[in-house]
């Protein structure tokens, strides 16, 4: 798709990447919503902690399940269609939520939309394609850029929702007990109307197939560079594992430590959890000139390793303020580094394997994140509040150290292909 006007297009953006990068923003509103209300929401009408963990686990395990298969079959058969999809998903399990808050319907449509997930980008198995669609217009040398300033946009978008979500606790005097919670499925329901008809407007065209690509599947070159690209999904998907449990053990159930610990309220969490989001964004900003400077692999390696260290602090404080302070800095630079992974994972293969690529680099993230939820509330029923962010720790300690070795050597040769392309 990019020839030679790849250097002159250089640091603008394709119309159509701009739209794409959009809907995150305003998906990612609701998604801010729900990361503060939804533990909080399902409380209140009487769900234990066990229970919150489980569906939170089951919507990741349906994604996991789910995104695979989605990632290839959009290979073949166009993004498009699999985003809309998703978008118009998502609009009718937030109409469940408002009209019903039967146990079994509020489950399934939890588990269907991804609703509650605390991180960045597309909740949906649909994510994949997503991802592979954006890398469609933009240049490899220029993805870990352009990544990393979506994945600011998603986190200003759960900035602003996570500070909506707070002003639940305004309008309680309106409405009676957990009926207070319910109307920020409206605004999902609006949100993602909207867009579904941003992305009605982006042409698709033909960006999955490569002009100079020919199949020979039992040619020998062809099955050198298919090994190849398989090592390396491969490797980063291992490494992945160790993220994404940490991820699961800490990240969802946040609201639910918060107010367990300290006995906030969900307007105290949800301004906590708007300036993280909010200091997130500013540091994808921050990481997308990092990557471009000093490139992407070295800026991760060392923005973990810290975040990691912060990690441990946090539930040896007392104070609400200071481990606010911490969670905000520590998931900052943690978090911000997701938009220059993301560029990393579309660019292990050649465009027409992209879709495979995402899935797979998302399979190996959602999956252990979808079970950190269930242990988590499980060892929160227990009592254990401190242990899920020891074990976190640890595991990102060692994601850090091993992602670094492992893919230093695959961003000199990105470079290197980039230039003498």
């Amino acid at each position: 798709m990019f020839g030679k006007n790849d250097v002159e297009g250089a640091g603008q953006i394709h119309p159509a990447a701009k739209k794409l990068m959009l809907v995150n923003a305003i998906r990612s509103i609701g998604q801010g919503m729900l990361v503060v209300d939804l533990s909080l929401y399902l409380a209140a009408l009487g769900w234990s902690t066990t229970a919150i963990g489980s569906v939170l686990a089951a919507g990741g395990l349906l994604g996991v399940g789910l995104a695979p298969v989605i990632g290839i079959y959009s290979d073949r058969l166009g993004r498009k269609p699999f985003i809309l999809f998703s978008e118009l998903l998502t609009t009718g399990c937030a109409l469940i939520g408002i009209l019903s808050t039967n146990t079994i319907l509020l489950f399934i449509a939890i588990t269907l939309s991804g609703f509650g997930k605390a991180d960045a980008g597309s909740p949906s198995p649909c994510a994949p394609a997503e991802q592979a669609w954006l890398a469609a217009f933009i240049p490899k040398i220029e993805r870990g850029k352009v990544y990393s300033l979506n994945n600011a946009l998603s986190f200003f978008g759960m900035a602003a929702g996570a500070m909506l979500a707070g002003i639940t606790a305004l309008w309680n005097h309106n409405f009676l007990g957990d009926s207070s919670y319910r109307p920020i499925f409206f605004f999902i329901f609006v949100l993602s109307f909207v867009t579904a008809s941003i992305i009605l407007t982006i042409q698709e065209g033909k960006t999955d197939k490569q002009p100079g690509y020919i199949k020979e599947e039992s040619g020998d070159q062809e099955k050198r560079i298919l090994r190849e690209e398989n090592s390396a999904v491969l490797k980063l998907a291992a490494i992945n594992i160790l993220n994404g449990i940490a991820i699961g053990l800490t990240g969802p159930m946040m609201s639910y430590w918060f107010s367990a610990k300290f006995g906030v309220s969900s307007i105290q969490i949800g301004g906590t959890l708007a300036v993280t989001f909010f200091a997130t964004g500013v540091t994808s900003v921050l990481q997308a000139r990092l990557s471009h400077k000093h490139g992407t692999i070295r800026s991760i390696v060392l923005v973990r390793f810290i975040a990691s260290l912060f990690l441990i602090l946090m539930p040896l404080l007392s104070s609400y303020a200071l481990v606010s302070v911490l969670y905000i800095i520590r998931t900052a630079l943690n978090r911000g580094t997701q938009g220059a992974q993301q560029a990393l994972s579309v660019s292990l293969t050649r465009d027409m394997r992209r879709g495979f690529a995402s899935s797979i680099n998302i399979f190996s993230i959602r999956l252990p994140i979808s079970i950190g939820p269930y242990f988590t509330g499980y060892l929160f029923g227990l009592g254990s509040l401190a242990l899920p962010f020891y074990i976190a720790s640890g595991l990102q300690f060692s994601f850090a150290y091993l992602y670094g070795k492992v893919f230093s050597s695959y961003e000199i040769r990105m470079k290197s292909h980039a230039s003498s392309g």
